[in-house]
C-alpha cells in the first residue's frame, strides 16, 4: 500500500472519492467466510478534475461478479428525443405476458389485415411502454434492495436473500442486454 501511495504522489494523482458501499470486492456466501475489501480506486490529476468538476464515481451494486462495477460520470445527462416507431424487441419474448397480449390484441381487432396490424402496433407499443416502465421500477427496487442487503450486517438469512435478489436482478439485466445487443446489430447493419 505504501508503494501505491508513492506512485500516486509521484504521478500527481489524487483519489477522486466515491459514493455507494465502501467495498468493491466481496467473496463468500457464508457469514464466517464473507470478506469485503476496497481494491479499486478512481484517481485523477488536478488538471483533469478542473476539466470535469462535476465528475463523480459511484460504486454500483453488483450481482454477477464478486467485484462492484464503477460508474464514472463526467457531466449531467442529456435529454434525448425518443423514437416512437414500433420495432420488435428481442426482450419482449422474455416477458411472460407477451404471447397472451399479442393474441388478445390480434383476436380483438376486426376488419382487414392492415387494420389488424395497426391495432397490433398500437397495442404492443402501449404494452411495451408499460412493461418498460414496470421493468425500470422493478430494477430500481431490486437494486435498492441489493444495496441495502449489501450494507446490512451479514447473517445466513441476509446472504440467502442477497443471492435470491442477485438472481432476480440478473434476469432483469439480461433483458436489458438483449435490448442493447439488438441495438448494436441494427446500428451495424445501418453502417
Amino acid at each position: 500500500m505504501e508503494t501505491f501511495r508513492k506512485v500516486l504522489k509521484d504521478c500527481n494523482l489524487v483519489d477522486v472519492g466515491f459514493s455507494g458501499n465502501w467495498f468493491l470486492w466481496e467473496r463468500g456466501n457464508l457469514l464466517e467466510k464473507n470478506i469485503q475489501e476496497r481494491l479499486d480506486r478512481g484517481v485523477a490529476t488536478d488538471e483533469w478534475l478542473s476539466l470535469f468538476p462535476e465528475s463523480q464515481i459511484q460504486h454500483l451494486s453488483h450481482s454477477f461478479s464478486d467485484r462492484c462495477p464503477l460508474l464514472i460520470t463526467t457531466k449531467r445527462k442529456d435529454k434525448r428525443r425518443i423514437d416512437r416507431s414500433l420495432k420488435f424487441e428481442a426482450w419482449w419474448v422474455m416477458e411472460e405476458s407477451f404471447i397472451k397480449k399479442f393474441r388478445n390484441i390480434w383476436e380483438n381487432s376486426t376488419r382487414d389485415l392492415l387494420s389488424k396490424l395497426k391495432s397490433v402496433k398500437r397495442g404492443l407499443q402501449r404494452w411495451a411502454d408499460e412493461i418498460r416502465y414496470s421493468r425500470k421500477e422493478k430494477k430500481e427496487v431490486l437494486t435498492f434492495k441489493l444495496k441495502k442487503l449489501l450494507e446490512d450486517e451479514r447473517s445466513d438469512e441476509n446472504l440467502a436473500e442477497l443471492i435470491d435478489t442477485k438472481i432476480e436482478l440478473n434476469f432483469e439485466i439480461e433483458k436489458d442486454e438483449r435490448y442493447w445487443e439488438q441495438r448494436t446489430r441494427v446500428n451495424w447493419l445501418k453502417l
